[in-house]
């Protein structure tokens, strides 16, 4: 499935595809990613989907290429991840090559967004991602009906 998503006033092409299982969305995003902007979008539709599903889990296997984030974007998105995502549980598995430099960005998006109250996790096989989300109590709050 793709979704049409318009950043900066431009089309993103960023194709999405959402599976549900039990209690968690699993997101799968594949293309070319340009800007932390499109990380941004990317974050927002996918927490759009696991709220409307009432998904308190996310695994988000994601597969975009890309230049390396520069440390201001890493911050930028750590926060943004971190307000998008509040309430959920979120594993980020990257499933594109990993060097030293883009690990070293996605460990600093990671602090950022925990330091600002994300419950997630940057995992680098899927099964330990898996793993650690099913390890989770429920979110208390998701269960009550206010």
């Amino acid at each position: 499935m793709k979704n049409l998503l318009i950043v900066s006033g431009r089309k993103m092409d960023i194709h999405f595809n959402f599976e549900l299982e039990d209690q968690l969305l699993v997101a799968m995003t594949t293309g070319p990613w340009r800007s932390h902007q499109e990380s941004i979008a990317m974050c927002n539709a996918i927490s759009e989907v696991a709220r409307r599903h009432q998904r308190e889990r996310v695994l988000w296997l994601d597969n975009t290429a890309g230049r390396p984030l520069s440390v201001l974007e890493s911050h930028v998105s750590g926060e943004a991840a971190a307000e998008t995502f509040r309430g959920v549980a979120i594993a980020y598995v990257p499933c594109y090559p990993m060097n030293p430099q883009l690990r070293q960005r996605l460990d600093f998006v990671e602090a950022v967004a925990k330091n600002r109250g994300l419950r997630g996790q940057v995992c680098l096989e899927e099964d330990a991602a898996r793993d650690w989300l099913v390890s989770l109590p429920s979110n208390y709050f998701a269960l009550c009906d206010w």
